[in-house]
């Protein structure tokens, strides 16, 4: 058995320099595309997780699907039916019977909790400060079954809101941006006309800009009278799944069963979710490209070492060596130098992953995520992608110097015309 791969290290060892930067870039490429899947995957995963810890994973709205036909009442001989329904001026739309949507959505399986709630467009007043905000009217209880919120309050208390008849937990943006702390007193204008009072029992921060500058917890009963709506309405009903990644489905399933408009938190955040997935295709392209330009550098040793070791190839193929035999001693110099330096990156991938982790950042008030550290993931299949695409990169890259190292004459070599 002819040792390739005993020749093809021999003949790199005899190019140290050539072969250590050789293996250097292409490190360097395989630790950057770890890193560069360690961070996307981990902030993607971050957003997810708090998108689905901080919302419903599922909302009733007081809408009906497109294509949506009432229920065809049964014909009896030649008995006509006519439904009459008396207008009323001004009407909300609101999810009804609320009772009944409950109970069907509670029977579905996968169902964690079900609870209702009431979105009320206010003003909100603290001195000369007004903010328009989504009011929420919950069931603290409910909402801390479908949510973390109540592990995220950063001041005041979760439990002082049922009690607090007029009691209001803001997200922390949303009272930095009216000057409140625990314990003030805002008044909210609804649609209803009129001022009512509300006190700020606590202070949430959830690390999610959509939340953090938008919510406004009220009780149910709260929302409601500002709303304009009897204790037995609602606009919405919040679902809380086992399985949070399958809401989209859940959904399609509860409109059919309901006869309402159902979105799920991955409608609710399509822009977000489309953005953070362009923006890891655009990294992992250009991180791929670092890659590409690492295989460029072996495919330069390697036309270098053909160059070099021509006398070496023709005493080769005079010793018995077929063409096929040199082209794959070739090809086994790009593949270890690929898998050595591969590995390479395996450490300093791992090594990045926990150094970027460490790092404190602050990406501003417009940042979609807040954290005091970069959320970075750590997968095995990182270094297994890293791995995969470094050999084949540089066994490509080695095709060609291999191609020609197995078309040199050995004849005219050692008479020196070449």
């Amino acid at each position: 058995m002819i040792p390739h791969l005993r020749i093809a290290e021999a003949q790199l060892r005899g190019r140290p320099r050539q072969s250590a930067i050789a293996l250097l870039s292409v490190a360097v490429g395989s630790a950057m595309l770890i890193v560069t899947l360690s961070l996307t995957t981990g902030l993607s995963e971050d957003f997810i997780r708090k998108s689905t810890e901080t919302s419903a994973h599922v909302e009733v709205l007081p809408r009906r699907p497109q294509g949506w036909k009432p229920e065809a009442l049964p014909q009896q001989g030649d008995l006509v039916y006519s439904l009459t329904r008396h207008h009323i001026p001004d009407e909300k739309r609101t999810v009804r019977p609320l009772a009944g949507v409950i109970s069907t959505l509670a029977a579905m399986p996968g169902v964690r909790v079900v609870t209702p709630g009431v979105d009320a467009q206010v003003v909100l007043l603290y001195g000369t400060v007004r903010r328009s905000v989504a009011l929420s009217g919950i069931a603290p209880a409910g909402e801390a079954a479908i949510t973390v919120l109540d592990e995220k309050v950063v001041s005041g208390a979760w439990a002082d809101l049922e009690p607090t008849p007029d009691g209001v937990i803001l997200g922390s943006q949303l009272a930095r941006a009216l000057g409140v702390e625990v314990g003030a007193h805002l008044q909210a204008l609804g649609v209803a006309g009129g001022a009512m009072p509300l006190k700020v029992v606590g202070i949430v921060q959830s690390g999610l800009a959509t939340v953090d500058r938008r919510a406004a917890l009220v009780n149910l009963p709260l929302a409601q009278a500002l709303a304009g709506l009897p204790n037995d309405q609602a606009t919405t009903v919040r679902v809380g799944l086992d399985e949070p990644l399958e809401a989209t489905s859940f959904a399609r399933a509860a409109e059919g069963r309901t006869g309402y408009v159902c979105r799920s938190w991955q409608e609710r955040a399509s822009s977000q979710v489309e953005a953070f997935e362009r923006q890891n295709l655009i990294t992992q392209v250009l991180v791929f490209f670092t890659v590409l330009v690492a295989a460029f550098g072996v495919a330069n040793v390697l036309v270098q070492l053909v160059a070099d070791k021509r006398r070496d190839i023709a005493i080769l193929r005079a010793a018995g060596f077929a063409r096929h035999d040199i082209g794959i001693i070739f090809l086994h110099q790009g593949i270890l130098l690929g898998l050595l330096g591969s590995v390479a990156g395996w450490v300093g991938g791992a090594a990045l992953i926990r150094v970027v982790a460490a790092l404190p950042v602050d990406f501003g008030e417009a940042a979609v995520l807040r954290n005091e550290h970069l959320q970075m993931a750590d997968r095995p299949w990182f270094y297994g992608a890293a791995l995969a695409i470094s050999l084949v990169v540089c066994a490509l890259a080695a095709v060609q110097p291999a191609r020609r190292a197995a078309a040199l004459e050995p004849t005219a070599i050692l008479r020196g015309e070449h």
